[in-house]
């Protein structure tokens, strides 16, 4: 009995588990002009970019938090592969790095758009007229880590129960 009693608790814990999508989900906005010194920006949109600029707001502060700057791989025909990811404080520690995993680059009437993918998590950059830079990032950690720990960690109660009681 307590052994269906205890597939079906591991049964309802898991869906729940993967849903959960939301549990430390962060939003950094950036935003910065280059005329200002907010921003920086440096390569071509045919090359690399580098791209930095003040981080504006976490979730729901708003302020000069930081720094975020992205640099691309390689940018062959718009799309790139590779690249980094950095969000600073103003205290210079690390709030997030990560590498990219590829995203594209698109020139439209003088303004360059940038979209990154860094498994799963998506932002973006804007470049207006070459001064105006703007962007969002939103990292939420992969559910299926989440499913995957829980199980690990029944397996492992399940193995050290077998030792103790045999």
């Amino acid at each position: 009995m307590r052994r269906v009693a205890l597939l079906a608790l591991l049964a309802l814990a898991l869906p729940t588990a993967a849903l959960a999508t939301s549990i430390g989900t962060n939003d950094y906005t950036n935003y910065g002009t280059v005329s200002a010194g907010t921003a920086t920006v440096s390569g071509s949109a045919t090359t690399s970019l580098t791209i930095s600029s003040q981080l504006i707001s976490i979730n729901s502060t708003l302020g000069n938090l930081g720094k975020v700057t992205v640099t691309t791989g390689t940018i062959s025909g718009g799309v790139f592969t590779g690249g980094t990811i950095s969000i600073v404080n103003t205290s210079n520690v690390t709030l997030f790095s990560s590498t990219l995993t590829g995203g594209t680059v698109t020139v439209i009437g003088g303004n360059t758009f940038v979209a990154y993918n860094l498994g799963g998590i998506v932002g973006g950059f804007q470049l207006t007229n070459g001064n105006i830079v703007s962007g969002d990032t939103i990292v939420t950690p992969e559910p299926g880590t989440l499913g995957l720990l829980g199980t690990g960690l029944v397996g492992l109660a399940g193995i050290i129960r077998r030792k103790v009681r045999g």
